[in-house]
C-alpha cells in the first residue's frame, strides 16, 4: 500500500481550505462567463427601472392650478381630484374639465406627451394653470355662506372633525367678481350669517369673510384692515345681544373681559321690548271654530289656543291626503316623520291635535286661507313669524294635556338661526337659511326641529295677518 500524501496546509494551525472553484464551461473560464452573467443582470435592473416604465405606461405628470382654487378636476368626464393636484395623464388625447359651483366649466383639449427613458425618475411634466370666471359672485357667496349655516348645528370643532371655512372660501372664490351694486348685498349675506356663528371656528371665519370683502376677495392691506375692525365693533356696538353673544363664543377668560366690559350699555344690551303687552282686540271665529284675537300694535289677529283635534279633522275632510292612511305617501315626499299624527291624549274633539310636522301646519293654514273671514281680502292664515309670537306670548293660552302636563311647544315659521338678534336684511335672510324650524314655548328657551319631524309635544297655532305688501 503506497504512503498517504499529507495535504497541505496553507492557514493557521487547525484551519483548513474550503475554497470552492467552478469549473469551466464549454472552455469559458468562470471569471469570463460570470462577468457577462452579472452584465445581462445589471441591464436587466436597468431596462427595468429605466425603460419599461416608459414602454408600459407612458403619458406625463400634469400639475392642475385654478384661480379660485378648489375646482374639480375631470379626465374624460371622470373625477380624479380637485386643484392644486398633480396627476399622472396617459399618453394620448384627453378632454379636461375644470369645474367649480357657480362658475363657468373650463374645458381644454390635452395631448399628453410620453418618455420613454428614465421616465420613473424624470417623468415628463405639464403645468395647467386657469382663472374661472363667474358672472353670479352673489349666487357663489349665497350657497357659502347656506353651508356656513348649516354646519353651526354641529356645535365647536373637535379632535374628529375640523368645520370648514366655507363663508370665507365663498368670499375668496366670489369677493372679486362682485359689480359694485352686489356688495352691498354680499354684506347683507354676511349679516345674516352671523345669526349661525354658533362656535370659536365659525366666529373666525366669519371674521375672515368680513375681510376679504372689504378687499375684493384679497387679501387684506392694512388699511382695509384697520377699516373693517372698525366697522365689526360699530356693528357690534349698535346691536343689542351682541355683548353676551360674544361673551359666550369667545374663550372663558376673553369671553369674561367682555361681559364685564362697558362698550355696550346695559340699555343697548336688554334687547327689543315687547310691543304686544296690554293690547288686545276684538274676536273672530274662523274656520274650524277657532278663536282669533286681535293685537292692535302689530295688526294681527292670533288664535287663543293652539289647533284642536276637532279642527283638524274638518281640515282632512276638505284634504284627504294628510289623512293617517297616506302617512307612507307623505313620508315618502319628506312632510312627516313616523310619529305623524300622535292620537291626543283628551279626545277627539277636546285635546290639542299634536304630532303634525311643520309641512302639516302650513298646509292647515293655506287650507284655512279659502276660508277668510268677509272683509279680510289681502289677508292670509300662516304660522307666526318668531317676532310675532313673542309679541303674542302674554295673552296666549297654553294647551296642556295629560301627554304634556306643562304645554305644548308651537310651531314658528321662521327658519331656526341660534342668534336671531342680528339685523339682516329678509332677502338674505331667506337665502342663508336653516334645516330646521323656530319651535317656541312660553317661558321656555328657543328651540328647533326639523320641519317633517313630528312629535307629542307640538302642536301649532295660526295667525291672521296681511299679506306682504298689501
Amino acid at each position: 500500500m503506497p504512503p498517504m500524501r499529507k495535504r497541505p496546509e496553507t492557514g493557521k494551525p487547525g484551519e483548513t481550505d474550503d475554497r470552492v472553484q467552478l469549473p469551466p464551461i464549454l472552455g469559458i473560464r468562470p471569471g469570463v462567463y460570470l462577468s457577462v452573467l452579472y452584465g445581462f443582470v445589471i441591464l436587466g435592473v436597468l431596462f427595468f427601472l429605466c425603460v419599461f416604465p416608459g414602454l408600459s405606461r407612458p403619458g406625463c405628470m400634469v400639475s392642475f392650478r385654478s384661480e379660485p382654487w378648489g375646482a374639480a378636476i375631470r379626465i374624460d368626464g371622470i373625477y380624479r381630484g380637485a386643484a392644486p393636484e398633480e396627476l399622472f395623464i396617459e399618453q394620448g388625447p384627453h378632454t379636461v374639465e375644470l369645474v367649480l359651483p357657480g362658475f363657468e366649466t373650463r374645458r381644454l383639449e390635452l395631448e399628453s406627451p410620453g418618455r420613454i427613458f428614465f421616465s420613473l425618475f424624470f417623468p415628463r411634466r405639464l403645468e395647467i394653470r386657469e382663472r374661472l370666471v363667474t358672472g353670479e359672485a352673489l349666487s357663489v357667496i349665497a350657497a357659502a355662506a347656506e353651508d356656513y349655516a348649516a354646519w353651526s348645528f354641529t356645535g365647536e370643532a373637535t379632535g374628529a372633525y375640523q368645520i370648514p371655512l366655507s363663508l370665507s372660501e365663498g368670499l375668496y372664490r366670489g369677493g372679486s367678481f362682485l359689480k359694485s351694486g352686489e356688495r352691498a348685498e354680499a354684506a347683507e349675506l354676511i349679516r345674516a350669517a352671523a345669526r349661525f356663528t354658533a362656535s370659536q371656528a365659525s366666529l373666525r371665519d366669519l371674521s375672515r369673510a368680513k375681510f376679504l370683502l372689504d378687499n375684493g376677495g384679497l387679501a387684506p392691506s392694512p388699511l382695509t384692515l384697520v377699516r373693517s375692525a372698525g366697522d365689526i365693533l360699530s356693528w357690534l356696538s349698535s346691536t343689542p345681544g351682541a355683548k353676551t353673544w360674544l361673551g359666550e363664543i369667545l374663550p372663558r377668560e376673553t369671553g369674561t373681559l367682555v361681559l364685564n366690559s362697558a362698550w355696550v350699555s346695559p340699555a343697548e344690551d336688554s334687547g327689543p321690548a315687547n310691543p304686544g303687552a296690554g293690547a288686545e282686540g276684538p274676536l273672530l271665529t274662523g274656520a274650524g271654530g277657532l278663536l282669533f284675537r286681535r293685537l292692535a300694535p302689530l295688526d294681527l289677529y292670533y288664535c287663543e289656543t293652539t289647533v284642536d283635534s276637532g279642527a283638524w279633522e274638518e281640515f282632512l275632510r276638505a284634504r284627504p291626503e294628510w289623512a293617517i292612511e297616506n302617512i307612507a305617501g307623505l313620508r315618502e315626499q319628506g312632510l312627516v316623520t313616523g310619529d305623524y299624527l300622535i292620537p291626543p291624549a283628551q279626545g277627539p274633539e277636546t285635546g290639542p291635535r299634536t304630532g303634525v310636522s311643520w309641512y302639516g301646519a302650513l298646509a292647515f293654514c293655506r287650507w284655512l286661507g279659502g276660508e277668510l273671514p268677509p272683509g279680510f281680502e289681502g289677508w292670509e292664515f300662516r304660522l307666526p313669524g318668531e317676532a310675532e309670537w313673542e309679541a303674542a306670548e302674554g295673552f296666549l293660552t297654553d294647551q296642556a294635556y295629560s301627554g304634556a302636563p306643562e304645554g305644548l311647544w308651537e310651531w314658528c315659521a321662521d327658519p331656526y338661526a341660534p342668534f336671531p338678534f342680528f339685523p339682516a336684511g329678509p332677502g338674505a335672510v331667506a337665502a342663508v337659511s336653516s334645516p330646521e324650524r323656530v319651535l317656541r314655548k312660553k317661558s321656555m328657551p328657543r328651540a328647533s326641529l326639523p320641519p317633517e319631524f313630528c312629535s307629542p309635544f307640538v302642536g301649532f297655532r295660526p295667525f291672521l295677518v296681511p299679506r306682504d305688501g298689501e
